[in-house]
């Protein structure tokens, strides 16, 4: 599933679209369940995938080689995730909102594995990750953007 959500999104990327979704507060229980179970650790990893996959990420790899180019973008992805990662982890909340009750999710969040619902949240992940795509497609193309900017802007001249 990691793979076809890198793939969706970097061709959302691709393809130009990126206003940021504006959404609702997610219910309580889903954001603690985000939060305490670090589900919105990945910002990075996919963001970083996202970048790698993008013409501006080529030249800077042609600039600086792969390794200076992959340092450069994730200290720029390092910088700018607090700007996204709120609006991420609120996607993510959603998201499980829209699949589990409280009660599940408060579970799911004090007891993570040991949780009576653990097996339910393996049988929604598809459809949780169906939905974060949908909801935070825009925010990764935005947090990308803006981390590929400002890696551009500082590249070293030759």
């Amino acid at each position: 599933m990691q793979a076809l959500l890198r793939i969706s999104i970097f061709l959302i990327v691709v393809s130009g679209l990126s206003p940021v979704a504006i959404a609702q507060p997610a219910n309580g229980a889903a954001t603690e369940f985000v939060l305490r179970q670090n589900v919105g650790s990945n910002l990075k990893t996919l963001g970083l995938a996202t970048a790698r996959k993008t013409q501006t990420f080529a030249i800077l790899v042609s600039g600086m080689g792969m390794l200076g180019a992959e340092r450069l973008v994730s200290k720029e992805l390092d910088y700018h995730a607090p700007q996204f990662q709120g609006q991420w982890n609120d996607n993510l909340a959603k998201a499980y909102a829209q699949n589990f009750t409280s009660e599940e999710l408060k579970s799911l969040a004090s007891e993570g594995r040991n949780s009576r619902y653990f097996g339910k949240l393996s049988e929604k992940q598809a459809v949780v990750g169906d939905s974060m795509q949908r909801m935070s497609a825009p925010v990764l193309t935005a947090y990308v953007s803006a981390a590929l900017y400002s890696a551009f802007s500082k590249m070293p001249a030759k």
